[in-house]
């Protein structure tokens, strides 16, 4: 890594730049992205989804949520990287470092890769230039694999209807699109350049006459090109769109300075630029009856797939077994069954292991499992139905009396959000304390959000909706939930060296009463798999949670025992009786 940090320092000399910035995005703002953007991972040696880095002369910092905390202590200290931590006190935001450490300095930077809203939250001098994919040796290649179709019968709404719809939105305005879901979510097309999100590398550019799409023609079969053209879609070279941008003049463009690169910003200077959100955001967070029916009988599946991982994992000796043999048999019994890939990289952590949110379990840094303990075992599938996201937390035998309370208080929090009943127009911000108030009387926390919203055959994390109290860039937290959409609910506990509990279902809001006091919402879980009886100390649970929970285990039996074998049967009804 110092090697590597040094021919960049030189090459920051070079071209007179005293800090430069990285991100762990695409070209198009993307939170999973593809091997060839991996360049922090080069740098620095971290391997999550989600950071930024600053490198000067004299030294890197990283900047890391609460999930990563105790990741990125591991994996970048001992490559002199410093980790910011965001969320603990004292901590700051890589903007606000920017203006404390490093306010008169020319930053430099990959425009294609840093968001506008990022740019322009900063006030220094800045060059935007790639001056380090030189650096990267044995990079892997973009995916040039053919794109698929999800015909209507799993979207509920065709292409033109979409597209048209957005055009109606716009009133005339035009629409520059960076956001890979919302490119494959308007064309009713999947791809698989990203590994577990199958969207596919593109620009749009759309008016009220016509829609530019900036891909590789080659991967487009004969028939898709054929229906694109039928639905006024215009196909241009991946490569042409920043050339097609300097173009366009005296418009009124909508950008969404979150999702748009700063070169494109750039690009279109002579224009007038309006920054909000983007219309399809809302567009596909809100499912229509289709998607919600399909992506019900995806739970279903994944169900059925999540029973039999626990029924295997209760009887086998687990010290014959790793976490990642764990983590291959869950995948396979998904892959060999209904889903065309996973929705992410699963997620199986023994013991203290659980207590890094986003713990990967691997063949270098082998966990065997012992006949005690925890598993927690946050997972998913990609369906052509939709898109899955659970966490269990499984008992392997023995455990501690704090971590059977913790687990039930969690559990409890998870119930709690999930039972309300609320306003509409209420929004994730006003209803975090839901999931949170038991964790806070015990005077823990978790440094993460309670709920993200989940794409319908997109990606996992899906803004909106979120819930949250703290800020995030977005500010979807702030947004009002809407009916049909569908968001997790995710509380957890977390204690570094001992041990990591989640409870997750995902949920769909639904309508639930409209009387003289106004219009009230609610929500449905549509995750099936039972809770681990075995974690459970009633004295923290109240009646009410007693009967929630006993309600949702014999929702669960009655969905998911149609699949199963006599023996798979009975191991669901031991697992989903009532206490």
């Amino acid at each position: 890594m110092n090697e590597r940090l040094d021919k960049l320092r030189q090459k920051m000399k070079d071209e007179g730049i005293d800090v430069y910035y990285f991100n762990t995005t695409d070209n198009h703002m993307s939170e999973y992205v593809a091997e060839y953007f991996k360049t922090i991972r080069y740098f620095s040696g971290f391997t999550g989804s989600l950071a930024s880095m600053l490198v000067s002369a004299n030294d890197a910092h990283i900047f890391v949520d609460g999930r990563y905390h105790i990741q990125a202590d591991k994996q970048c200290l001992v490559n002199d990287v410093n980790v910011v931590k965001l969320g603990s006190k004292g901590a700051l935001s890589v903007e606000d470092f920017i203006k404390t450490h490093y306010a008169d300095k020319t930053i430099g930077l990959d425009g294609k890769r840093a968001s506008i809203s990022f740019v322009n939250g900063i006030d220094n001098k800045i060059i935007s230039k790639d001056i380090y994919s030189s650096i990267i040796s044995d990079r892997s290649p973009l995916s040039k694999s053919m794109l698929f179709k999800l015909e209507d019968e799993y979207t509920g709404k065709s292409r033109k209807e979409k597209l048209d719809e957005l055009k109606y939105i716009l009133g005339g305005k035009s629409h520059v699109i960076n956001n890979l879901e919302s490119i494959a979510y308007l064309l009713n097309l999947r791809g698989d350049d990203i590994l577990y999100t199958p969207v596919f590398y593109a620009y749009m550019v759309i008016d009220n006459d016509d829609v530019y799409l900036f891909i590789d023609k080659e991967r487009l079969s004969p028939e898709i090109l054929d229906e694109l053209y039928a639905d006024g879609v215009i196909i241009r070279d991946y490569d042409t769109y920043y050339d097609f941008l300097k173009k366009i003049k005296n418009r009124t463009i909508i950008l969404d300075d979150n999702k748009v690169n700063y070169e494109s910003k750039l690009a279109l200077k002579k224009n007038k630029l309006i920054y909000t959100s983007s219309p399809v955001d809302l567009m596909k967070s809100v499912k229509n009856e289709t998607e919600i029916s399909m992506s019900k009988k995806a739970h279903e599946y994944d169900g059925v797939c999540m029973v039999r991982f626990i029924k295997w994992l209760k009887e086998i000796d687990k010290k014959t077994i790793s976490e990642k043999d764990a983590a291959d048999y869950l995948d396979n019994l998904r892959k060999s069954y209904k889903a065309f890939d996973l929705s992410f990289s699963s997620i199986v952590a023994y013991n203290q292991n659980a207590a890094q949110m986003h713990y990967s379990p691997s063949r270098e840094n082998e966990v065997m499992l012992d006949n005690s303990g925890i598993l927690l075992v946050d997972s998913g599938g990609q369906y052509k139905e939709g898109t899955t996201d659970i966490t269990r937390t499984i008992a392997l035998g023995e455990v501690s009396d704090q971590l059977k309370k913790h687990f039930t208080i969690v559990l409890k929090s998870m119930l709690n959000l999930q039972s309300v009943t609320f306003m509409k127009g209420l929004s994730g911000n006003q209803l975090d304390i839901l999931a949170r108030k038991d964790i806070w009387e015990q005077g823990i926390d978790y440094r993460c959000g309670t709920g993200h919203g989940v794409g319908h055959v997109l990606s996992v994390h899906e803004n909106p909706p979120n819930i949250r109290y703290m800020s995030t860039a977005s500010k979807s937290e702030a947004e009002p939930l809407r009916i049909g959409q569908i968001v997790s609910d995710e509380p957890g506990i977390y204690l570094e060296d001992e041990y990591g509990i989640r409870c997750e279902n995902l949920l769909l809001v639904k309508e639930a009463i409209s009387n003289s006091w106004g219009e009230f919402l609610c929500f449905e879980p549509i995750t099936l798999c039972p809770f681990d009886l075995d974690l459970i100390d009633v004295k923290y649970l109240d009646q009410k949670s007693v009967d929630l929970l006993n309600v949702y285990h014999k929702m669960v039996f009655d969905k998911l025992s149609p699949y199963l074998n006599e023996e798979e049967t009975e191991f669901l009804r031991q697992q989903t009786r009532n206490i």
